[in-house]
């Protein structure tokens, strides 16, 4: 496998999943840099940035909920693009936010793919830190990657778990992709490479919505996936192991800019409070109550720490 076909990361291109600020984009800066802990004097707001998605949302909320729970500190909660929030949290606009290894490692760091979780991790610390005086804090514990999703019945049948063996029964099986995710180098070919499935057919489906249906609907028996998609809660799929590790490890995790950390540090606790908390099923279920039922993130988020024993009741 080519390094050089990571360059851009296969989860980096999350655009269905990020909302994009525009006309207010200049004042939310504006309006966030007023209570910014850069520039003289220490702030007692702390600054959160998501990226507009549920789970980022949600996240988001709850790193609120626990600083001022725990804390004497306010928090504020803004949502930006990918890349107006990198620019604000350089700026020192944005103080703390939720990201993912493999986003950092090959998106911003635009480091070498690392496939083992526990190096990728400990290079985007070192890096971040050292390029960027940011803090990397200890994973929440779910890995929002890439996967193969199966039809329940075809798994039951076949007794699929893992990739190798979907490969093993795929000329039996139908696949839908985006035309996109095919015909990307830094995609379909690795997957080529280390699980050579040959599909009986493969069926172009644009939308990851369209392909859940398809799959409910037995259109086709496999797809891509996210690991914490809430639509895997309420659809007929199986999520198989990446036995062969083609897909880049994608663990959220909160970062803070160093010199909020210095001026509080009792926010390092406070945060790791989340550490390995959150698994993908439970994420799963966590999205599916914003997107699927349409519930607040802040709510969503303050019901999971209150019932785990992070929040009083």
């Amino acid at each position: 496998m080519k390094t050089s076909n990571y360059k851009k990361g296969i989860r980096g291109n999350r655009s269905i999943r990020n909302r994009i600020v525009l006309g207010t984009a200049a004042l939310l800066i504006t309006v966030m840099s007023g209570c910014s802990t850069s520039g003289s004097g220490k702030s007692d707001t702390i600054n959160i940035a998501t990226k507009g998605f549920a789970e980022s949302d949600i996240l988001a909320n709850a790193f609120k909920l626990l600083i001022e729970n725990d804390t004497k500190l306010k928090a504020n909660v803004e949502t930006l693009d990918n890349s107006l929030l990198w620019s604000a949290i350089q700026e020192g606009n944005v103080d703390l936010y939720a990201e993912y290894t493999g986003t950092a490692l090959i998106n911003i760091l635009k480091a070498e793919a690392e496939f083992d979780p526990q190096k990728a991790y400990d290079k985007v610390k070192k890096e971040l830190k050292e390029k960027n005086q940011l803090t990397v804090l200890d994973p929440i514990g779910f890995n929002n990657t890439y996967a193969f999703g199966l039809h329940k019945d075809q798994a039951e049948k076949y007794g699929i778990k893992t990739t190798s063996q979907l490969a093993e029964k795929s000329g039996e099986l139908i696949f839908g992709a985006s035309e996109e995710f095919i015909n990307r180098p830094d995609a379909w070919p690795p997957i080529l490479e280390k699980y050579n499935p040959k599909f009986k057919e493969i069926k172009t489906i644009q939308n990851p919505g369209l392909a859940y249906q398809a799959i409910d609907q037995k259109l086709i028996d496999s797809m891509i996936l996210y690991t914490t998609d809430s639509q895997i809660t309420v659809k007929p799929i199986v999520v198989l192991e990446d036995d062969k590790h083609v897909f880049l490890p994608y663990y959220a995790v909160p970062i803070v800019r160093d010199e909020v950390i210095k001026e509080h540090p009792e926010l390092e606790k406070v945060l790791n409070k989340l550490a390995g908390k959150i698994t993908d099923d439970q994420m799963q279920t966590l999205n599916g109550e914003v997107e699927l039922k349409q519930r607040p993130a802040l709510d969503v988020a303050k019901e999971w720490l209150t019932a785990n024993g992070l929040l009083a009741k």
